[in-house]
């Protein structure tokens, strides 16, 4: 092989690897107390969804692909970035009756069925999340 195919097929390669780091995996039901995971949650027709009472028992949110759900608004992710331990996302969200537009969100992973939400500007509110098992 020449030296030219060497270095593009190492550029190649370099370029796939470097890229294909994948962030956490946010995919689920995720709720303030697991114990609560079935009033929270409801699933029917392979499709989860969020109970009527869903807020009086912790509340919550359903991440499915780049989509966000909670009870009141729905986001789309439009950037994602891992760094530290913490999810960066950027998401463009709204509600059924107003678009409420581009979000900052903040995650800081805790193990693979608990991440805490945090706002950098005020630490002392973030809220833990438990994935739930339905």
């Amino acid at each position: 092989m020449s030296v030219s195919i060497v270095r593009w097929l190492f550029c190649v390669i370099f370029t796939l690897f470097s890229f294909s780091s994948y962030a956490f995996d946010l995919s689920g039901a995720w709720t303030t107390d697991d114990s609560n995971c079935h009033k929270v949650f409801v699933t029917k027709n392979k499709k989860i969804s969020m109970t009527r009472n869903a807020d009086v028992f912790g509340g919550g949110f359903i991440v499915e692909g780049k989509q966000i759900r909670g009870q009141a608004k729905t986001c789309k992710i439009t950037g994602i970035k891992e760094e530290a331990g913490v999810l960066n996302l950027v998401a463009s969200c709204s509600t059924d009756i107003a678009v409420l537009g581009t979000q900052q969100i903040s995650i800081k992973i805790e193990g693979d069925d608990r991440v805490t939400r945090i706002l950098p500007a005020f630490p002392e509110m973030a809220t833990t999340y438990y994935r739930c098992k339905l």
